[in-house]
């Protein structure tokens, strides 16, 4: 199991990669927070993606393979700090109750977020650092890397770090 925010499921959705997540960390489904849920609902894209979505485990399929946990956003305050969180959207805060709960990793695409995670103790990958451990477990090849970083600038406005780039492309 793995658990995304909602910009790293936005991103892969709209490259059309959701299914590179299940192969390269051999799980067979994607948990997000009923916050996530909520914050897709206001995408544009919200409508095309919606049959991605169960809100049962036992209603997960090849075709539905994203589950949606119902999760109380006042645990947060037990074990983090209010300065810590105050600029994190709920869908950040829905995925480390989530995190804290099951100790599984989030992909996140937010830098103060995958920092305020790792802080806290929990496990949190960003965009480069996945398709990286894509690249040198040979998920990806050169080729397929090179279209998912321009599909992800072309579609998703994702720009890279001249060292992530270089990372990913060399």
């Amino acid at each position: 199991m793995v658990i995304l925010d909602t910009g790293f499921l936005s991103s892969f959705f709209k490259i059309r990669k959701l299914e590179l997540i299940l192969k390269a960390l051999g799980v067979k489904y994607l948990l997000i927070p009923a916050t996530v849920y909520e914050e897709l609902k206001e995408a544009k894209f919200f409508q095309e993606a919606s049959n991605l979505f169960s809100f049962e485990e036992q209603d997960l399929n090849e075709n539905r393979f994203v589950l949606v946990k119902n999760i109380d956003l006042s645990e947060l305050k037990n074990n983090f700090f209010i300065q810590e969180t105050s600029t994190l959207g709920c869908g950040e805060l829905g995925c480390f109750i989530l995190a804290e709960k099951s100790q599984e990793i989030i992909l996140i695409d937010d830098q103060k977020a995958k920092i305020t995670a790792k802080d806290n103790g929990l496990k949190a990958v960003s965009i480069p650092a996945f398709l990286l451990y894509c690249k040198r477990r040979n998920i990806v090849s050169l080729e397929e890397m090179k279209q998912i970083i321009n599909d992800l600038r072309e579609k998703d406005y994702y720009e890279f770090s001249d060292e992530s780039s270089r990372l990913l492309l060399e």
